[in-house]
């Protein structure tokens, strides 16, 4: 039925390469049908809002530095942004009102508190862009699980070390 929810998600060839699974199982190595990133900077879309544009540039920073930014990372920089964008939105709203709202009858006395439902929708937004985090290894878990683009020409640093002391050009 596939689809279906279960089971383990589906690890990058890249990932798999990494964490030794390949090494392990290497019936599982999928190099022909993967899709490959392509370690560029997605373009930034023009709707998003001030808050969003501010978190896009920081993602681009953040994404650059670690080496995992690509163009396919786009539609989840955007989901991120936008979700972003809109809890900073609900922030400015329930720092002005609080948390919660006094209740009022209908001759205007106060008769309790109730929660604002804009604290309802701070927490959604929150909640979006934690499960968002881990998919660019912006978590303590989901960092060690990162691996990052090499430039073009670039070679690894410990392969290096090993030719070297081996003697091996």
């Amino acid at each position: 039925m596939g689809g279906s929810g279960s089971g383990r998600k589906p690890q990058a060839t890249e990932v798999a390469k990494a964490n030794g699974t390949l090494s392990v199982h290497p019936g599982r190595r999928n190099d022909d049908l993967a899709p490959r990133s392509d370690g560029c900077t997605p373009e930034m879309p023009e709707y998003l809002d001030e808050h969003g544009r501010e978190k896009w540039d920081e993602l681009v920073t953040d994404l650059s530095n670690m080496k995992v930014i690509s163009s396919e990372c786009r539609e989840l920089m955007i989901a991120y942004c936008e979700a972003y964008s809109g809890w900073r939105r609900c922030m400015e709203l329930v720092k002005r009102a609080g948390l919660v709202i006094p209740v009022k009858d209908q001759k205007g006395k106060a008769t309790g508190f109730k929660t604002n439902p804009v604290s309802i929708e701070l927490h959604r937004y929150r909640n979006q862009m934690n499960r968002l985090l881990p998919e660019f290894g912006l978590t303590p878990s989901s960092r060690t699980r990162l691996v990052a683009f090499k430039a073009v020409g670039e070679t690894d640093p410990f392969v290096t070390l090993l030719s070297r002391i081996s003697g091996v050009n």
